[in-house]
C-alpha cells in the first residue's frame, strides 16, 4: 500500500520524513516490479544505508557508512536525472520521496563522520543515536579580526572552547578564466556600456605582455607609471605629445628613465620652495633630464623622446612612491584598463565615447575596484600556489580544503597531533554565509613571533639539545609530508613545542607541529621542495604508525579525503603510498613508544657483525647527524627537519642580534634607564643655536626662583596650620577627659 495515491494528490514533500517512514514506504515498493531499474537502485542503497544506522560507531562502520552514503547519493541523483519528465501520478511521487531521501541524508552531515577526531567522539553511540554531525558554525558580529594580507588573509574565530583562523574557499583560477569570470559578471542589459568597453579590452587584459600577466609572475607589484598613462590617456589622438608618451611607455629601459626624471624634477621643486617662475622651472627640468639621460646610456631616438615630453613631465600630477600593496594594486589594475582602452576603444564612434566614460566612472567606483582587486589576487595566488603545489588550475582545486583533507590523513594514520586540527567551517556575518576551513592554533611557539616575552623564550632554545619528543615529531613529520606531498613546509611553517629550562637556562625543542597543508597533494607525483622529505633519508618510524600506513589502500584514502581531493589526486597519493611501503618495510627501522632516545646503538658503531636492523640504524643515525651537521644553504640536498629547525634559529639569533631587547615590564624599563649611559648633549654651532641655549638656560632660571617663591609663601601657612591643628586636637582630648568624668 502506497503512502501516497495519485487521487489523494498530496505532494511527499508536505511531510517530515524519518528513517522508519523511508523503511515502510520502500518495504511497500520493493516487490513492485513495474518500479524501474534505477529506482530498485535506490532500494538496494537505501536499505545498505538503513542497515547501517543501528550499528556502533567506530573506524570500520565509519568507513562502510560513509561509503553507503556515497552510494545513495549517487542512485537518487541518477533515479531523478532519468524520471524528469514524469507524469503519472506515482512517478511524481517516488520522484518526491527520493527529493525527501536526499535532503534526509544531507541533512545527516555524513561527511563529518570522515574525520577520525569525530568519529572517537561518538564511540558508545550507535548510527542512529549519533544522528545529525554539526558542522563548525561561527556567527559574526562586526566583522571580527582579519589577520595577514593578500592570499594570506585569515579572520580570528573561535568555536567549540578552540580559538584558531579561519579562511575562506578558493578554487585555483588562471588569469584568464578570472578575467572572464568578473567580466561576464556585469549584466549587458543592465550596463550595456561597460560591458561593451569591459568585452572591448577583455583580450588585452589576459594578453601575456600586459601589466596584469606581469604581475602573475612578479614578486611584487609594480605600478610608478600610472600618472604617465593617465596623462597621456587624456590627450586627443593625434597630439604629438601622445605620440611620444606612448613611445615611451611602449619601451621598459625608457618608461624607468621617465619617471626617474619626473622624480628628479618634483625633488628640485620642493626644495626650490615658494613660488618658482617658469623659467626657472624649465631650468630644473632641464637638469633633471639631463642627469639621468646623460647616465642612462640610451639611444638618440629614446633621449631625443625623453626630451621632446618636456612640458608633459612637467605638468605631471606629483609622483610618490606608495608603500601600502592595497593602493599600488589599485594603482596596477587601473594602468591595466587604461592601456587597454586606449588600444580597444575607439574615440571616434558615439558607442565607443560612452564605453569610455563608462569605464572610466567604474574605475573610480569603489565596489568596482575591490571585486577586481579581490579577483586579480585569486588569480595571483592560485598561479603563486598552483605551480608550488603542482596543483591544476581551472579545474575545481579548492586550497582550504587541502589543509581539511591533511589533518584528516593524520587522524586516520593515528598521528593527529602532528599537524593542527583542521575542519569545514560556515561563517555567517549578517545575511552573508561564507564557508571554508577552520584551523586550531598550533600548540607550540611560532619562530616569527613578534611579542617580546616569546621571542625572549626563543633566545633560550639551544638546538644541539635533541630529544625523544623532536625525533619521533620530526621522523612522523617526515613521512606525513611525503605521503601527502606537503610543498610547502618550512621553518614558519612549523610550531616548536619547547622544554622548560635547565640548569643554564637552556631549552630543548621537544616536539613540533605543523600548520598550513593548502599546497598538499596535487595532480603531479613530484617533489617541488627538498623539506616535504626525501624518501632515501628516511630510517625511522613509529611502530604504530607504520601499521597504520600498511593499512591505508585507495578505498580509505577516498573515504578520508574523497569530498575534498579530486579523484585523480587521490591516486597519485596511492602511488606515494605504495612506494613509500615498498621502502618502508625494506630499509626503514620501527621504534616502540620508549626507544626514541634513538640510543640503541651508536653512530659511530661497527656494522660488521650487525643483522639489517642494526644496520639500517646506525645508517638513520648518520644521516641525522650529517643533517644536523650540514653547513647552512651549503648543503641544499638535506632534507631532515632538524636542519630546517636549526636553520631558523640562527636566523632568529641573527635577528635579534641586529635589534634591541624590548623591555615587557616597568621594572625593566627602568633598569635599562639605569644603566643607560648618560650622553653628552652636543648643541649645533651658529647664532641660532647659541640664542637657543641661552634662552633656555634663562627660562630654567626663572622656573627655579618661581618655585623657591612658592615654597616661601606656604611655609608659614604650613607651619600655621600644623600649629592650628595641634591646638584643635589638644582641645578635643581635654573635652574627652572632662566627659569621662562627669560620666563617673
Amino acid at each position: 500500500m502506497k503512502l501516497f495515491s495519485s487521487a489523494q494528490g498530496q505532494d511527499p514533500r508536505t511531510k517530515q520524513w524519518n528513517l522508519e517512514d523511508f523503511r515502510e514506504y520502500f518495504k511497500n515498493e520493493r516487490g513492485n516490479l513495474g518500479n524501474s531499474k534505477k529506482f530498485q537502485e535506490v532500494i538496494r542503497a537505501f536499505d545498505q544505508f538503513a542497515g547501517l544506522r543501528g550499528q556502533p560507531v567506530n573506524q570500520e562502520t565509519a568507513i562502510k557508512m560513509v561509503k553507503a552514503n556515497e552510494n545513495l547519493k549517487k542512485a537518487c541523483e541518477a533515479y531523478v536525472e532519468s524520471r524528469k519528465g514524469a507524469r503519472t501520478g506515482s512517478g511524481k511521487e517516488r520522484l518526491g520521496v527520493v527529493d525527501c531521501l536526499s535532503m534526509f541524508r544531507e541533512d545527516l552531515n555524513l561527511d563529518q563522520a570522515r574525520d577520525m577526531k569525530v568519529v572517537r567522539s561518538l564511540e558508545g553511540k550507535t548510527w542512529e543515536q549519533a544522528g545529525r554531525l554539526e558542522v563548525a558554525q561561527v556567527i559574526l558580529e562586526g566583522g571580527g579580526q582579519v589577520v595577514g594580507d593578500a592570499m594570506s588573509q585569515r579572520l580570528k574565530v573561535e568555536h567549540g572552547g578552540k580559538s584558531g583562523f579561519f579562511t575562506e574557499q578558493m578554487e585555483l583560477v588562471s588569469l584568464e578564466a578570472q578575467v572572464d569570470k568578473m567580466i561576464d559578471s556585469i549584466d549587458r542589459e543592465q550596463n550595456p556600456a561597460l560591458r561593451g568597453a569591459l568585452d572591448a579590452v577583455r583580450s588585452q587584459l589576459k594578453d601575456r605582455d600586459g601589466e596584469l600577466k606581469k604581475y602573475m609572475g612578479a614578486s611584487g607589484i609594480s605600478d610608478g607609471d600610472l600618472e604617465i598613462v593617465e596623462y597621456a590617456s587624456r590627450l586627443e589622438r593625434g597630439n604629438p605629445m601622445k605620440g611620444n608618451l606612448e613611445r615611451v611607455l611602449s619601451n621598459g629601459s625608457t618608461n624607468l628613465r621617465a619617471m626617474d626624471i619626473i622624480r628628479g624634477y618634483q625633488s628640485s621643486l620642493r626644495k626650490a620652495g615658494g613660488e618658482v617662475s617658469s623659467e626657472e622651472k624649465g631650468r630644473l627640468m632641464d637638469e633633471a633630464a639631463e642627469k639621468v639621460i646623460g647616465g642612462a646610456g640610451l639611444s638618440k631616438e629614446a633621449a631625443d623622446c625623453l626630451r621632446a615630453c618636456k612640458e608633459a613631465f612637467m605638468d605631471m600630477p606629483p609622483m610618490e612612491e606608495v608603500k601600502n600593496r592595497s593602493v599600488r594594486m589599485y594603482r596596477m589594475i587601473k594602468k591595466s584598463f587604461i592601456k587597454a582602452k586606449e588600444t580597444a576603444i575607439d574615440a571616434g564612434s558615439q558607442a565607443g565615447r560612452e564605453q569610455r566614460e563608462a569605464l572610466d566612472r567604474a574605475l573610480e567606483d569603489r565596489d568596482f575596484m575591490e571585486t577586481w582587486q579581490k579577483g586579480i589576487d585569486i588569480a595571483r595566488a592560485s598561479e603563486v600556489g598552483g605551480s608550488r603545489g603542482e596543483i591544476a588550475r581551472d579545474v575545481g582545486n579548492e586550497l582550504s580544503s587541502r589543509n581539511i583533507a591533511s589533518s584528516r590523513i593524520a587522524e586516520f594514520l593515528g598521528i593527529g597531533g602532528i599537524v593542527a586540527h583542521s575542519e569545514k567551517m560556515i561563517v555567517r556575518s549578517g545575511d552573508k554565509v561564507i564557508t571554508g576551513c577552520f584551523m586550531e592554533f598550533a600548540e607550540g611557539v611560532d619562530i616569527t613571533a613578534k611579542g617580546e616575552r616569546s621571542r625572549r623564550v626563543l633566545d633560550q632554545v639551544d638546538t644541539s639539545i635533541h630529544t625523544a619528543g623532536l625525533y619521533k615529531d620530526m621522523t612522523t613529520l617526515e613521512v606525513f609530508d611525503y605521503l601527502c606531498a606537503q610543498n610547502d613546509r618550512h621553518e614558519r611553517n612549523m610550531f616548536y613545542k619547547l622544554g622548560e629550562p635547565d640548569a643554564q637556562g637552556k631549552r630543548a625543542v621537544i616536539g613540533l607541529q605543523g600548520i598550513d597543508g593548502d599546497l598538499s597533494f596535487g595532480d603531479k607525483d613530484k617533489q617541488v621542495s627538498p623539506t616535504q622529505g626525501q624518501l632515501k633519508d628516511m630510517t625511522f618510524i613509529s611502530a604504530s604508525l607504520a601499521d597504520k600506513v600498511n593499512a591505508l589502500n585507495e578505498d580509505t584514502l577516498r573515504y578520508c579525503i574523497g569530498d575534498l581531493i579530486p579523484e585523480k589526486q587521490i591516486q597519485v597519493m596511492m602511488r606515494r603510498v605504495e612506494n613509500f611501503k615498498d621502502h618502508m618495510n625494506k630499509n626503514m627501522v620501527r621504534i616502540d613508544d620508549k626507544g626514541w632516545n634513538l640510543n640503541e646503538y651508536s653512530k659511530d658503531q661497527p656494522v660488521d657483525g650487525l643483522d639489517a636492523r642494526g644496520k639500517a640504524y646506525v645508517k638513520g643515525l648518520k644521516s641525522l647527524d650529517a643533517s644536523f651537521n650540514a653547513q647552512i644553504n651549503i648543503d641544499a640536498n638535506v632534507t631532515h627537519k632538524d636542519y630546517h629547525i636549526k636553520h631558523a634559529f640562527q636566523e632568529h639569533r641573527k635577528m635579534r642580534e641586529a635589534g634591541p631587547k624590548t623591555a615587557i615590564s616597568f621594572e625593566e624599563i627602568k633598569t635599562q634607564e639605569k644603566k643607560a649611559p648618560r650622553t653628552e648633549v652636543r648643541t649645533p654651532l651658529g647664532k641660532k643655536s647659541e640664542e637657543a641655549v641661552a634662552r633656555a638656560r634663562q627660562l630654567r632660571e626663572e622656573r627655579r626662583r618661581k618655585q623657591e617663591e612658592m615654597k616661601g609663601k606656604q611655609a608659614p601657612a604650613k607651619q600655621g596650620a600644623e600649629k592650628n591643628g595641634r591646638e584643635k586636637v589638644q582641645e578635643a582630648a581635654g573635652k574627652k577627659v572632662q566627659e569621662a568624668g562627669r560620666k563617673r
